[in-house]
């Protein structure tokens, strides 16, 4: 097991195969382990499911396709199918 400290008050122990899996993320935000765990618990980086990470940048992409002045002019459903020979 292996111990860091979050700040003066808080301890955490991190199983080696927990550290060995975060060396290589810390490594790619040029941080030591501390300072991915300091940061993550001020708030600074946040963990994020990687399926709701997609989900978010498609609803960010639907919106700013309905917000291009070029997207505005709206189809119907019945022209849709028409087009799609429904």
């Amino acid at each position: 097991m292996s111990k860091f400290m979050m700040n003066k008050m808080n301890q955490i122990t991190f199983s080696q195969n927990i550290l060995t899996e975060m060396i290589p993320i810390a490594k790619e935000l040029d941080l030591s382990i501390n300072q991915l765990l300091e940061q993550i618990n001020q708030g600074k980086l946040t963990i994020v499911n990687t399926e709701t990470l997609e989900d978010l940048i498609d609803f960010r992409d639907a919106i700013l396709a309905e917000s291009d002045p070029e997207n505005q002019e709206r189809v119907s459903w019945e022209d849709i199918k028409n087009n799609l020979g429904l």
